[in-house]
């Protein structure tokens, strides 16, 4: 799909955008009370069914008519990415909870950036040049140098925490929780990618909307709607079953729970936004859309979990971890030029 210079800068203004929500709706993960764990899961997984439902039937009402005359692989593959996605959401999370949202956001959206985009780039049918591609791959490298600076800056800041606290960290299990936390949030950055794997084999849904009018958005909204499915439905029936057997079910009426559940309505409409503008974002830059954009749209959301982790307190007292994270940042912003590069050539 040949795309133009304006169309390409109006692209990248908009992954800007979604950059700053997918990296700001984590806020959200931070405090659940007085909401049991398995009650706020299941409320949010709740609405990110019914936004982006309703989104897609605004932009395109008569979207079942465009699922019914699709291929089944272009709705199958995106479903099973999908759940793949809500099971490892699960413990994107919990991970958040465990070591904060800096650090999780490090490891997730890393992993997430690499295997989001590699698979759409082998099956690109109409593969880009040498240049592009040799471009392409130094900016994945120097994102993934960055993103390694960043983790180790979290290993750096959880080691300087617990020697300020050390008494605390072993009587609270904290050490332990944050190996959890750890290995939580690699799991997520798998089925983040999955994520972006989905919305690409969807692709020829979202073209056929396009030629009918509705445009990127509505090709947009339709695209992510069969992940969204899956993802949203794997964690609705997940938190159920946790509900039912830990009899939680009263957490509901607990004071204060519906304040929290308004926030979590916010939330999943940050959420939303985020993904909606990276898929309009993706379509507009082109064929490599699907693999700049996604590496963009992660490493930038990085960049901004960061930020809010320092302003919400999570490298206090880490002086040496949080001047290692500046660092990584910068790495991730030198990355930028040359994947934004390779799109354009």
């Amino acid at each position: 799909m040949s795309v133009g210079t304006s169309s390409i800068m109006i692209g990248f203004a908009i992954l800007l955008f979604a950059g700053l929500c997918q990296g700001s709706f984590g806020l959200g993960y931070k405090n659940y009370q007085p909401l049991k764990w398995e009650a706020f899961w299941g409320v949010y997984c709740l609405f990110c069914v019914i936004v982006p439902l309703c989104w897609a039937w605004y932009q395109v009402p008569n979207f079942l008519n465009y699922l019914s005359n699709a291929e089944v692989k272009n709705i199958v593959v995106p479903v099973i990415c999908g759940t793949i996605w809500g099971i490892s959401a699960v413990g994107f999370s919990k991970a958040v909870t465990y070591i904060g949202i800096s650090l999780v956001y490090g490891l997730s959206m890393g992993i997430s950036a690499v295997i989001g985009s590699i698979i759409p780039l082998l099956t690109m049918e109409n593969k880009p040049s040498i240049t592009s591609i040799v471009l392409l791959i130094v900016g994945m490298l120097v994102t993934l140098a960055g993103i390694a600076v960043i983790t180790k800056a979290g290993i750096v800041k959880i080691a300087e925490q617990q020697t300020v606290e050390k008494d605390n960290a072993n009587k609270d299990g904290r050490a332990g929780k944050a190996k959890i936390g750890l290995l939580l949030a690699m799991l997520s950055g798998f089925g983040s990618g999955a994520m972006n794997i989905g919305f690409d084999f969807a692709s020829p849904i979202g073209n056929a909307i396009m030629q009918d009018g509705y445009g990127e958005t509505g090709a947009s909204a339709i695209q992510w709607l069969l992940v969204l499915l899956g993802g949203a439905l794997a964690g609705i029936i997940y938190c159920i079953i946790d509900l039912s057997k830990n009899k939680t079910w009263v957490s509901f009426t607990y004071k204060g729970s519906k304040k929290r559940i308004v926030i979590l309505f916010i939330t999943s409409i940050v959420w939303f936004a985020a993904l909606a503008s990276y898929g309009i974002a993706t379509l507009m830059l082109g064929d490599m859309g699907a693999v700049t954009g996604w590496i963009l749209f992660n490493a930038l959301a990085l960049i901004i979990s960061n930020l809010w982790g320092m302003q919400c307190g999570e490298w206090k007292g880490a002086k040496k971890g949080k001047k290692i994270l500046l660092y990584g940042n910068l790495v991730l912003i030198i990355s930028w030029i040359f994947i934004g590069i390779s799109n354009a050539i």
